[in-house]
């Protein structure tokens, strides 16, 4: 068995996010690079050779050329960027099995969430938010965030017991972070 202990500051975590980021899906990293490249040669040639661009676009009926062109370049780019993001997105879903059932565990030292894969214990005090989406309560622990359906609760009085045992165990930065989100739900629970 093997035990460590060290720490991670917020710093070199954004900085392991974009490193990583570039080493797992390096062909759409460096595909969002020659979109961005192409954009900035495409504006340096519009510049550099305007008048024969604008002359050969008004020849064809197109008034203000320069524009044209840029806005053309833009949106290409754009659409590139979207591309690659649908792209990226596929990779991440054929790397990992998201159709597993989740089991949620809650007891006196937080929530364990896992499936047959992975395990994640959510410590009260970890929590950093608590958050209420159109179909479920959202978890958060910083930049994390899990979706606890409000398919998995038996019921609405289930939902709201979860959402106010879990409020109640927040610290009292995480409790002022999420009255916004949670206050108006526990006092409507409250009064019905």
């Amino acid at each position: 068995m093997r035990e460590l202990t060290y720490r991670m500051p917020y710093r070199r975590l954004a900085k392991l996010g974009r490193s990583m980021g570039r080493k797992a899906y390096r062909g759409v990293w460096w595909a969002r690079w020659l979109l961005i490249a192409f954009f900035l040669i495409a504006v340096v040639a519009m510049n550099a050779f305007d008048g024969p661009l604008v002359r050969w676009l008004a020849a064809a009926g197109i008034s203000d050329g320069h524009g044209v062109l840029l806005v053309a370049t833009f949106l290409s780019v754009m659409a590139g960027l979207l591309v690659l993001r649908k792209f990226q997105r596929r990779q991440v879903r054929d790397r990992v099995d998201f159709d597993q059932s989740v089991r949620l565990v809650q007891d006196e030292n937080g929530i364990r969430i896992a499936t047959d894969d992975i395990e994640y214990v959510l410590k009260w005090r970890g929590i950093s938010q608590l958050l209420i989406e159109h179909d479920g309560v959202v978890l958060s622990h910083g930049s994390l965030f899990w979706l606890v359906p409000d398919a998995a609760f038996s019921d609405p009085a289930e939902r709201l017991g979860f959402i106010r045992d879990v409020y109640e165990r927040l610290s009292d930065k995480a409790r002022a972070m999420s009255e916004r989100h949670v206050g108006p739900l526990l006092e409507a629970g409250a009064g019905g």
